[in-house]
């Protein structure tokens, strides 16, 4: 069996039409598709939300070239906390941009908070961004090595599980 790809990234927010407004100006997403699961619903996934009588609204939020963003508002909602980097779980979901400088440039002249000025790391550009809900995007240039991620990536992968990272496989 093998997967076809990375399906989407699921981010909670404190209000969905808020979130559609931010991610549609500032990135071009559009909201595909919207859903409302009741108390009840919600109660029966308790082992998946932790959740009892509560509500949940959930959408998906296409990306121009076809990355997807689901978000979910909860009713009742808990106050969002930065996420913790030194433990496993999910920290950001990072966009491919071109031109890093640029979109920093824009987005900060918006209002919108980062974490550091773009950096440099090996040829690839990067930076972290805030959404209004303390959500953590990076944007990323990856620069050359779009190509090899994007074009070639099957095949460089599948080189390097038989030579340099053979250990893990």
């Amino acid at each position: 069996m093998k997967i076809r790809s990375l399906s989407h990234v699921g981010i909670t927010v404190s209000n969905f039409e808020d979130a559609v407004d931010f991610y549609s100006k500032t990135f071009g997403f559009r909201l595909i598709s919207e859903q409302t699961l009741g108390k009840e619903e919600v109660n029966n996934l308790y082992d998946l939300y932790q959740l009892k009588n509560a509500k949940v609204r959930f959408g998906f939020l296409r990306a121009p070239k076809g990355g997807v963003v689901e978000i979910f508002e909860f009713f009742p909602s808990v106050p969002s906390e930065h996420p913790v980097w030194n433990k496993p779980g999910p920290t950001h979901f990072t966009l491919d941009v071109k031109n890093v400088k640029k979109w920093y440039n824009v987005l900060k002249a918006k209002g919108i908070t980062f974490l550091c000025e773009p950096q440099n790391t090996d040829g690839t550009e990067w930076v972290f961004m805030k959404d209004p809900d303390g959500n953590l995007i990076e944007l990323i240039d990856l620069k050359l090595k779009y190509t090899i991620i994007r074009v070639i990536g099957g095949l460089v992968g599948y080189i390097m599980s038989k030579t340099k990272f053979k250990k893990y496989y």
